[in-house]
């Protein structure tokens, strides 16, 4: 059973190269789904029956996971908040971390499913079996891959070399950089090798042999022996829709975290589909259910991958290792793979949300906190299951028992203006006025980035000239962020990612009604020195931006209710000018 793991790595990186959005996403074999596998298999089950049924599985979770993508329902991925995204992922870090210690120091205890409660119990067992060469080869290659992470070298040129040569030498150092994992195994593996031909073999465990050769093609057997379709549907069906449901989630959780991270947009529904033929067509190489693996996706990310083409690179090794190198493979010290491990998953901690969230929306620390707790205790799975069914409360509590505010105040008329002309330099301004009706709360949060950037940051010349025929000289986005207080943190991080994109296309975004508290996080921190309660400042950054932030005091209606109108305007060098 062991190959099956190697057969269930290969074949979802080629689908997914085709059909996936996440450049980082490394499709494949987890414990979990291992452990939900080995779960749906029938009471004295032979080898013969495990088989079948793993491979059955497969195909059956592949079939609906690809209709729910062809239907487009990937948006109920929508409703996992970015504080329980980040709590998973955090979770999952340590998990991961603390379950690759044991090969740090060459103990060998358990399963790669048991809880952190449970790790931490066999490691104190263990303490008298650790292993000196083990620890010593893991501390080495722990260190050498956190130096090579974090050397950088000056754009100026050093020790009498012209600019030329340096540039050549920094863009080696770049390289070995991106390759450093591989250098590091590579060593390894020599050393283990050199090790068990001189007759130290016993002074390192080493992952041991590997059985080679590719695996056969043929369509999953819906009955075989005395079982009939319906025998073996019957012994598969009960587990399909959780495997689906824990499938599913995981890989577009792991897909959201790095799109996130390294700021690119995946399409949920097309997630599905891609995960969905993945398991369908592995399901005729003798896979079992795959998803998304986080540690080998953080391991992608840190190594530089740029495209899905990363996925189809790692598959095709896999099957060069299968088929050729695989006898290599009993040579490579476990100690260097948890080392390896261990400094690609370091980049995952997200510890800053417990302060930002502890600022701006409490009651979100109650997923967070639920989600960590169980992932420890009971499973990263549960984790993230519990963690959701959590935030949809909170996100329903409102709505079962709204706050209801009566407000007395004598109205005025109002104006709305969509163009604007400076009686100083006649320069007319095209207003775009966005104001959301209402809170906002996570599930609308992409569909947010979506209208700004497909309905507003992408709206060409054309189009905006036959809605406005009048010639404008620029143009602006002022968003009203009256709501903003009562809206969630999964809102407030797009809104952040809002004004990045807005930055990056060169638009101007005005804030209006919107607290000194809020605009704190989602301006960039080089602006936050220029919030300001009752004055007008400029700066330039770098980037040859100017922010001016003011505040404005309320206007004429003394029986309005007092509130602070604060805009943040990002305006260039020439129009300050």
């Amino acid at each position: 059973m062991i190959q099956m793991g190697l057969y269930s790595s290969f074949m979802g990186g080629f689908v997914y190269a085709l059909f996936g959005t996440a450049k980082d996403l490394s499709l494949g074999p987890t414990s979990v789904m291992s452990l939900l596998t080995a779960a749906s298999y029938p009471e004295h089950a032979t080898i013969e029956d495990k088989v079948n049924c793993a491979i059955l599985l497969a195909f059956y979770c592949g079939l609906v996971q690809l209709i729910l993508g062809v239907f487009n329902l990937g948006f109920l991925v929508n409703f996992i908040s970015e504080p329980v995204i980040s709590a998973f992922t955090s979770a999952s870090a340590l998990v991961i971390l603390y379950g690759q210690i044991k090969g740090l120091i060459g103990v060998k205890f358990g399963d790669s499913d048991d809880t952190v409660i449970e790790q931490t119990i066999e490691y104190a067992k263990s303490l008298k079996n650790i292993r000196g060469w083990d620890t010593l080869l893991g501390v080495v290659c722990l260190c050498v891959l956190l130096l090579m992470r974090d050397l950088a070298i000056r754009k100026a040129p050093r020790f009498g070399l012209s600019q030329k040569v340096w540039n050549i030498f920094r863009e080696v150092v770049r390289n070995v950089k991106s390759v450093r994992y591989g250098i590091v195994i590579v060593a390894a593996t020599v050393l283990g090798y050199i090790a068990v031909n001189f007759g130290f073999g016993d002074k390192l465990v080493l992952t041991g042999a590997v059985k080679s050769g590719l695996p056969p093609f043929e369509l999953p057997k819906f009955a075989w022996g005395n079982r009939t379709f319906i025998d073996t549907l019957a012994i598969v069906g009960p587990s399909v829709p959780f495997l689906i449901l824990v499938g599913s989630l995981e890989a577009i959780t792991v897909a959201k975290v790095f799109s996130a991270q390294y700021h690119y947009r995946i399409i949920p529904s097309q997630e599905l589909v891609a995960l969905g033929l993945a398991n369908i067509v592995g399901s005729f190489f003798h896979a079992y259910p795959i998803t998304g693996a986080f540690s080998r996706s953080a391991l992608a990310a840190q190594s530089g991958v740029r495209t899905q083409m990363g996925s189809a690179w790692t598959s095709a090794f896999v099957l060069l290792a299968m088929a050729v190198i695989s006898p290599a493979f009993r040579y490579i010290p476990k100690a260097a793979l948890s080392a390896v491990i261990i400094v690609a998953v370091l980049i995952l901690f997200d510890f800053k949300i417990f302060k930002e969230l502890w600022h701006l929306s409490r009651k979100e620390l109650i997923p967070v906190l639920l989600t960590i707790i169980i992932s420890f205790t009971v499973g990263v799975d549960y984790g993230i299951l519990a963690g959701v069914g959590v935030s949809l409360l909170l996100l329903l509590y409102p709505i079962a028992r709204p706050l209801i505010v009566a407000q007395f105040r004598r109205e005025t008329s109002a104006v709305v203006r969509t163009s604007h002309v400076d009686p100083k330099s006649k320069q007319r301004t095209l207003r775009i006025t966005v104001t959301p009706k209402g809170a906002l709360f996570f599930p609308a949060a992409d569909n947010l980035k979506e209208f700004f950037q497909d309905s507003i940051l992408e709206e060409n010349s054309d189009e905006l000239n036959k809605k406005h025929p009048e010639t404008f000289q620029s143009e602006e986005i002022i968003f009203d962020g009256m709501f903003l207080e009562e809206s969630d943190f999964t809102t407030l991080v797009a809104i952040k990612s809002i004004v990045l994109m807005c930055s990056r296309a060169k638009k101007v975004i005005r804030f209006r009604n919107t607290s000194k508290r809020i605009l704190q996080f989602i301006l960039p921190k080089e602006m936050h020195s220029l919030i300001s309660s009752h004055d007008l400042q400029a700066n330039f950054s770098a980037d040859d931006t100017a922010v001016i932030v003011m505040a404005e005091r309320l206007e004429e209606n003394a029986e309005d209710i007092p509130r602070c109108d604060t805009s943040c305007t990002a305006l260039s060098q020439d129009e300050l000018a």
